[in-house]
């Protein structure tokens, strides 16, 4: 068995790539697998759901392949990167990748044809995510920059930086707030765009709990009724935090190892699931949803 690399879900199935070059579909409510997707001639870094039906990843093969998750057909491959696919994100409107060959590339769905290619950064893009209002982008860098885009211009407006020497590992940009981790180090931001003044952004809090490298962080909204979300963070120290932004403390860590640490490199959060995937090639799901008695 092989490293676990990535995670992404929806309402009924996870998605899970793997070292060994393949893609797992798990249904949520059972774990039980149900399509394994092969294609990928190496290790598969990052997956997303376009809809209940169709994923795409992302490899270091530099290809990014978009799949039947039912058939286990793969129905394209867009060739356009000249390195590893490290990070995919979407939306209604656009796919957007981040490689190793320093650039983010824009694919306009469905028929993700290549729209732009963002470049700027002088390392690898190792994060990358598209804000819910579909006007923004980020890119993370291993040159220790945040770069924001608007995606009507394709420019850049706007460059946060690491306080440290440590890459820039993982962003999240949602409902008007921006997140990244390099080292034990989050950076949390609100998101302002003016309609006649450049982009602003104000900082919420910097944290450094975790006691080794965080590899993901996640913005997600817990309810309907929220103002503002809240964010959860996972990386090298086998820990996951939820963090409420109102608090410079976490609020909750759950420790979902055993005796020893397992690193876990990347994590799926929605309002009822907190799911983690590591070097232990284990998928760990930590269930909030409420038990429904009589059942």
């Amino acid at each position: 068995m092989n490293e676990v690399l990535c995670i992404c879900g929806n309402i009924t199935h996870l998605a899970t790539g793997s070292l060994d070059r393949t893609v797992n579909i798990w249904l949520l409510n059972d774990g039980k697998l149900c399509q394994t997707l092969n294609g990928h001639s190496k290790g598969v870094w990052s997956v997303k759901f376009l809809s209940t039906s169709l994923l795409i990843s992302g490899a270091y093969d530099a290809t990014i392949k978009i799949w039947n998750i039912h058939t286990g057909i793969c129905i394209r491959t867009l060739l356009s990167h000249s390195g590893p696919i490290w990070s995919l994100a979407c939306s209604n409107v656009f796919c957007l990748s981040g490689s190793q060959d320093r650039t983010a590339r824009l694919w306009r769905l469905p028929k993700c044809e290549l729209y732009a290619t963002l470049t700027g950064h002088t390392s690898s893009v190792f994060g990358v995510d598209l804000n819910q209002e579909q006007n923004l982008c980020a890119t993370a860098s291993a040159d220790r920059t945040v770069r924001l885009w608007s995606l009507s211009t394709t420019q850049c407006i706007k460059i946060l930086y690491a306080t440290t020497d440590d890459y820039i590992m993982s962003v999240s940009l949602q409902y008007g707030y921006i997140a990244y981790s390099f080292g034990v180090h989050i950076m949390i931001y609100k998101v302002n765009i003016p309609e006649s003044r450049p982009c602003h952004v104000q900082k919420i809090m910097e944290t450094h709990e975790h006691r080794g490298r965080i590899e993901s962080v996640q913005l997600v909204l817990l309810s309907d009724d929220d103002t503002q979300p809240s964010l959860v963070s996972a990386g090298q120290d086998g820990l996951v935090k939820y963090w409420d932004l109102n608090h410079i403390a976490s609020q909750h860590t759950y420790n979902t190892q055993n005796n020893e640490i397992v690193k876990i490199n990347c994590i799926y959060v929605d309002r009822d699931h907190i799911v983690t995937v590591g070097d232990d090639c284990l998928v760990r799901v930590l269930n909030f949803a409420p038990r429904k008695y009589g059942n």
